[in-house]
């Protein structure tokens, strides 16, 4: 039986990125953005609970990062890539060995099903709320219980588990969450961004 796929975008889902980028001082930088500071993706800490979420649904998921890296910090998306072997191993024995998607249009991705937990709408992840394709935007944090130190993972089990009933991942989501009545998402076109965004 085909386990449900799950794509995770990396920054402010894996990776705690807007406390640093918010807090830094662009008096003395070379750049306009912080996101823009070569190498400033390396070294970010993950958002609590993360690394345990993702090695608990590694079993049950076939497991992608879908993320965009700055246009104008090519150390960005190289460090992404690091900062997933640092933390989940470097060969096979990372759920995301050879699954990485870098994308400015994650919506381009969501033709392949399956769920994507980002925190925004924007860059194509709201595209993902598509019953033509089976295919779902969760996004981290509109529910506050709907993070990896809260209820996020048990809901995805839950998820997870309904699917390998009826094979489709919006009718399991739907069904699951009857029993929570979580907000599963925000509004498709609006978002709050960061200041130098």
């Amino acid at each position: 039986m085909n386990k449900p796929k799950l794509f995770l975008d990396m920054d402010n889902v894996l990776v705690d990125t807007l406390t640093v980028l918010n807090a830094i001082d662009m008096t003395h930088e070379q750049v306009q953005k912080p996101d823009q500071i070569p190498g400033v993706f390396r070294d970010l800490k993950p958002m609590p609970g993360a690394i345990d979420a993702v090695n608990t649904l590694a079993d049950i998921y076939e497991m992608y990062i879908l993320s965009t890296a700055p246009w104008h910090n090519a150390s960005a998306w190289q460090d992404k890539i690091v900062w997933l072997q640092e933390y989940f191993g470097d060969g096979e024995e990372n759920p995301f060995y050879k699954r990485v998607v870098m994308a400015h249009d994650k919506g381009l991705a969501h033709g392949a099903g399956g769920i994507l937990v980002d925190d925004r709408p924007y860059h194509g992840a709201s595209a993902w709320d598509d019953a033509t394709t089976d295919s779902f935007w969760l996004q981290y944090g509109h529910d506050p219980k709907l993070v990896w130190s809260q209820e996020l993972v048990n809901f995805l089990k839950d998820v997870a588990t309904q699917y390998a009933d009826n094979q489709n991942i919006r009718q399991s989501i739907e069904m699951v969450n009857t029993k929570q009545a979580y907000q599963l998402h925000g509004d498709k076109e609006s978002f709050s961004k960061a200041h130098w965004e």
